[in-house]
Parts: C-alpha cells; structure tokens; sequence
C-alpha cells in the first residue's frame, strides 16, 4: 500500500538507530519532536543487502540535502549583512 507523508521535525528531532532487543530487529527511528518514524529491515535476510542499499542512498540524500540547506543559510547570512 503505497502512500506519501511529509513531517517538519520540530526543534529537538533527533535520529538513530534503535536497537529493541535480541528478537527485535534494529532499525533507524526519526524522533521528529512530536512525531516518530522507524524504518525497520525486512525479516528476509536475503533483502539485507538491497536495504542496505536503500539506506545509503538515504545517508547520502540526506547529506546532499544538508549541504544545500547549510550554503543557503550562509547565503541568507550575507545577505543581511
């Protein structure tokens, strides 16, 4: 079942891995302040790999995106000065 969301983390959003115990499996949960996501591993180990993948391009989606937000937020920076 397909769906799209969009959350603005609030000012104390926090994000790691989340490690619930030895039956659990570990995922990566998105403290959002207010709201939580956990993006949890497929229970077929033979998936690992293209999850994995997934998860890098995440990381690096995420750093991308960062990159952009910290140059922008210099630039509205000068521009006030």
């Amino acid at each position: 079942m397909p769906f799209n969301a969009t959350w603005t983390p609030g000012p104390e959003a926090v994000a790691g891995m989340h490690v619930g115990g030895p039956e659990t499996l570990p995922g990566l949960v998105l403290y959002l302040d207010k709201d939580s996501l956990a993006i949890t591993p497929p229970t077929d180990p033979t998936q690992w790999r293209a999850f994995a993948t997934f998860l890098r391009q995440l990381r690096d989606g995420a750093d991308q995106l960062a990159a952009v937000l910290d140059a922008q937020a210099g630039q509205a920076h000068d521009d006030q000065d």
